[in-house]
């Protein structure tokens, strides 16, 4: 059966997504740093800080180790700081650039030797829409996904020929924890700046990226997939 490794998969997206490629028969194994998973017996769980190099390596090695070769990467942990943009400093911009692009970086370096190796494999990121057009208040945010776009992008380009896809999933407003500190109004505008009327569930993100890590989508690579209701066109 095929492997996937999920980051950032004991909640939000990365739960919804670890559920359900192991309702479809892969073999999951999460990494998780603050939240502790509660998956059963079926799915591995390893706990990992993404934004260390030498913990994304340790964790890698012991996944191989347990449930073989990574046959799909999904980089998902991620990070959100809200303010002012004059009013970040430098631990701000470390945590959140080595969390949500270097977490992408740092696994994917560990996952492409082995991947170039059998010509084959999936990587696949959890970008936001942000990334595309910017996010008032959010600057950091959204810059951090912006690298991971272009990131993605380059991948594409460079490992196509060894027979590896590289895309990212790019949600819009879905109902995780970085919504918690949205008052109900605030929840009700994004609802009405909405096209489709709502907000998005973890499992509307999930579904695309099974879709992206699946045969169905082996002519695929080098996109930003959005998912958000038709909030950005």
């Amino acid at each position: 059966m095929p492997h996937v490794l999920i980051s950032g998969g004991s909640r939000g997206i990365g739960k919804a997504a670890v559920r359900l490629f192991a309702d479809n028969g892969w073999s999951v194994t999460c990494l998780y740093n603050s939240t502790v998973p509660d998956f059963g017996d079926d799915i591995g769980t390893i706990k990992c800080d993404v934004s260390d190099p030498g913990s994304v390596i340790s964790a890698v090695h012991e996944t191989e180790e347990r449930s073989g070769h990574v046959d799909c990467l999904i980089s998902n942990a991620g990070i959100s700081v809200k303010g002012l943009a004059q009013d970040f400093g430098a631990d701000e911009y470390r945590k959140v650039m080595d969390t949500n692009f270097g977490g992408l970086f740092y696994l994917a370096n560990a996952v492409i030797p082995g991947m170039v190796s059998r010509k084959r494999g999936v990587i696949t990121a959890v970008s936001s829409m942000w990334g595309q057009t910017g996010a008032s208040c959010e600057a950091l945010y959204s810059a951090s996904k912006g690298a991971v776009d272009a990131y993605v992008k380059s991948l594409a380009k460079e490992l196509g020929p060894s027979g590896i896809r590289v895309n990212a999933v790019s949600p819009g407003v879905i109902e995780t924890d970085m919504l918690k500190d949205f008052s109900s109004e605030d929840l009700e505008e994004l609802k009405d700046e909405t096209p489709l009327g709502r907000l998005g569930s973890p499992n509307d993100v999930a579904k695309a990226l099974f879709f992206l890590c699946s045969e169905e989508a082996s002519y695929i690579t080098g996109q930003i997939i959005g998912v958000n209701g038709g909030f950005l066109i």
